[in-house]
């Protein structure tokens, strides 16, 4: 074996690898900046529940926070009845705690008064820690009864869903943002690397000098890519709810009609990243740039609502963040087309967008 020889051919690959700054870009830059978009999420995020007390009348609905004992898990927020449902439904607390009217009397008489948890529902994991937190929580409060001693009886509580029910679970809650995200990444992956290999192979301006206008040429790729990335958004769908038995509570025609708007999207977008790229390595590169910050910041692992306000708006523009909160609503929420019309708005118009581009970058070619 010489050495010489095989230094020969490191070193050729080396200086491959350097003449091609965008590789050299990808390769350090993009671990630098998912590491620090992760790292920016995991210090500003936290695993807490937001609790909202409904008080009642007297000493102890005004001094709530103080006499109930919340554990460091829970945020407490005292809101009037009013504000319960409407808060419920825009995701501002994840349950809301009512105390009755008559709370203090039956206290103080040595009776067990009942109080009533209205959860989201939205979120099982966030549910199932309330419910068992509630009981906890309740069990603290000590009120004098009229002999002067505290109580030594515990309130009692009844639990109602706005959404879904105790019968759903984490599967069912995540499913909608891997139906997003298997649907946008798989499509992307695919179409940027086959649309690249038709670059490489010379197909495409093979095509241009035959009997076909650039408005066509541009029309059969993206229809042609589309009906196999349609079909692939229907069998990822299909298999969740048929056979993977996950629960939903909207029209799955809603469902599909977000996640097609999403892989177009996805499709056109593959078609364009394919016009900067030489080989399918750059295309595995472009993955930290385009996908994982979607991941991180469209709600999938942490709430688009507790991400630092610069993050929070990177992730307003982000599709995966809009069909993750449109799939939310239909499957857990039972959302129809008018409740998830902005956000469907939102996917459209990335699409359009995507297929504006990938048309330009197909006009770009040479003969």
């Amino acid at each position: 074996m010489s050495l010489f020889r095989v230094m020969a051919i490191a070193g050729r690959i080396i200086r491959q690898f350097v003449r091609d700054r965008r590789t050299m870009a990808l390769l350090f830059l993009a671990p630098l900046l998912v590491m620090t978009i992760l790292q920016i999420v995991l210090t500003s995020s936290n695993g807490s529940v937001t609790l909202a007390l409904v008080p009642p009348p007297g000493p102890i609905g005004a001094n709530l926070t103080q006499v109930i004992k919340a554990p460091d898990s829970i945020k407490l927020k005292v809101i009037t009845a009013d504000q319960a449902e409407p808060g419920l439904k825009n995701g501002d607390y994840d349950g809301v705690l009512t105390f009755p009217d008559y709370f203090l009397a039956r206290l103080q008489q040595g009776q067990s008064p009942t109080l009533r948890l209205r959860l989201e529902g939205s979120n099982p994991g966030a549910a199932k820690q309330l419910t068992s937190l509630v009981k906890v929580l309740v069990a603290t409060i000590a009120v004098p009864q009229s002999g002067g001693q505290s109580a030594s009886v515990t309130p009692t509580v009844t639990t109602s869903y706005l959404y879904g029910g105790p019968e759903y679970t984490t599967t069912d809650a995540l499913a909608p943002l891997f139906v997003g995200l298997f649907s946008f990444f798989f499509v992307f992956l695919l179409t940027s690397v086959a649309f690249l290999r038709e670059r490489s192979q010379g197909t495409i301006e093979r095509l241009l000098v035959a009997p076909v206008t650039r408005t066509e040429l541009v029309l059969g790729y993206v229809f042609g890519f589309t009906v196999f990335a349609l079909a692939q958004s229907a069998v990822i769908l299909l298999y969740v709810i048929f056979a993977l038995r996950v629960h939903y509570a909207g029209n799955p025609f809603v469902i599909f009609l977000v996640t097609a708007a999403l892989t177009i999207g996805g499709v056109n977008l593959g078609i364009f990243i394919s016009a900067f790229a030489r080989n399918e390595l750059q295309i595995v590169q472009f993955i930290p740039l385009v996908i994982v910050p979607q991941v991180l910041l469209g709600g999938l692992f942490f709430p688009v609502k507790t991400l630092p306000v610069v993050l929070f708006q990177l992730a307003n523009i982000m599709p995966i963040t809009y069909a993750n909160v449109a799939l939310q609503g239909v499957m857990l929420k039972g959302f129809g087309v008018g409740d998830i019309l902005g956000d469907l708005i939102f996917l459209v118009g990335f699409a359009l967008l995507m297929v504006l581009l990938a048309a330009f970058s197909l006009r770009q070619e040479k003969v």
